[in-house]
C-alpha cells in the first residue's frame, strides 16, 4: 500500500499539527506514506509578486518549487523522527516497506517528471502541491492519494471539477483524474476530520 499525502501549507499555523498527523496517520491502512508539504504562504508571496511585475508564470512555477524544499524542512522540523528525501530514486527504495518519508520534489519535478508516462505537469498557476502530488501518486503507481487541507465545501458531490472551481483543489488536478488513483480530500483542521472520497 503506497499513499501519497499532500500536507496543506495552510496547515502548518497549527500548533498541534504534530500530535494531528500522528494520529491521523497510525489509523490509516497500513503500508508507506509520502508526505508532500504544500507551499502555503510563502507561494502566496510569490503569487503576489507575480501579479505585481513582469515575471512569467514559468519563472514563478519554479521559484514556488524550489519553496517547497524550505516547508518540507519545516515539516520535518515537526516531525523529526521521519526523513526527509530528495531524490526519486530513493524514495522509491523505501517504498517496500511500511513506513513515513516526506518527499522534497524539486529535483524529481525537474528530471524525472517530464520523462515519465501520462500528463505533464504545465509550468504555470495551474498547478499547485495538489496536481504535483498527484502527478507523483502517479508515477509511482500510488494505491491512494490524500490531499490534507483546512476545510472542505459544505455541499459537494465529490467531483474534483466541482472542487477546483470551488478553489478548494487546484485547476490543473481534475485534467490528471483518468489516470490517479483512489482520492481523499481531509479536513485536518477541525477536530471531526470529515473527509470527502472523490471521483472524476
Amino acid at each position: 500500500m503506497i499513499r501519497v499525502i499532500k500536507v496543506g501549507g495552510s496547515l502548518f499555523d497549527l500548533r498541534d499539527l504534530p500530535d494531528r498527523l500522528r494520529g491521523w496517520l497510525a489509523a490509516q491502512r497500513a503500508g508507506h506514506n509520502v508526505l508532500l508539504a504544500g507551499g502555503g504562504r510563502l507561494a502566496d508571496q510569490i503569487r503576489f509578486w507575480n501579479q505585481l511585475s513582469a515575471l512569467d508564470d514559468a519563472t514563478t512555477h519554479w521559484m514556488c518549487v524550489d519553496l517547497l524544499a524550505v516547508t518540507a524542512q519545516l515539516l520535518n522540523a515537526r516531525l523529526p523522527e521521519l526523513t526527509i528525501v530528495d531524490e526519486e530514486c530513493t524514495l522509491r527504495e523505501r517504498l517496500s516497506a511500511a513506513g513515513t518519508t516526506i518527499f522534497s520534489p524539486a529535483s524529481w519535478l525537474r528530471n524525472g517528471e517530464r520523462h515519465a508516462a501520462g500528463l505533464r505537469l504545465p509550468w504555470n498557476w495551474d498547478v499547485t502541491s495538489d496536481s504535483i502530488s498527484g502527478r507523483l501518486a502517479i508515477t509511482l503507481g500510488a494505491d491512494e492519494l490524500v490531499v490534507l487541507k483546512s476545510s472542505l465545501p459544505r455541499d459537494s458531490t465529490g467531483k474534483l471539477g466541482e472542487l477546483a472551481a470551488a478553489g478548494f483543489v487546484d485547476k490543473f488536478l481534475p485534467k490528471m483524474a483518468a489516470e490517479l488513483p483512489a482520492v481523499r480530500v481531509v479536513d485536518l483542521r477541525t477536530p471531526s476530520t470529515r473527509e470527502l472520497v472523490l471521483n472524476a
